[in-house]
């Protein structure tokens, strides 16, 4: 067994994980239950803003994933 130690205290509510992804699964869904800080969210209000007032400026997610060419 391996031991993983935080200097940070993170207050996890579950303390034993089967697998690694467990654990991985585990802080994903805790972080993204946080809140997001008021910079990041500027920028992220800033972002929607522009991509409003200018579409055209803007590639979708599904043009994106089309133009990728697997080798």
């Amino acid at each position: 067994m391996t031991t993983i130690t935080f200097n940070e205290n993170i207050h996890f509510s579950k303390q034993h994980f089967e697998t690694l992804e467990d654990f991985q699964l585990y802080v994903v869904q805790k972080l993204q239950k946080a809140d997001l800080p008021p910079a990041h969210k500027e920028i992220l209000d800033q972002r929607l803003k522009d991509a409003e007032e200018n579409p055209e400026d803007f590639v979708t997610l599904d043009a994106l994933k089309s133009s990728i060419k697997r080798i």
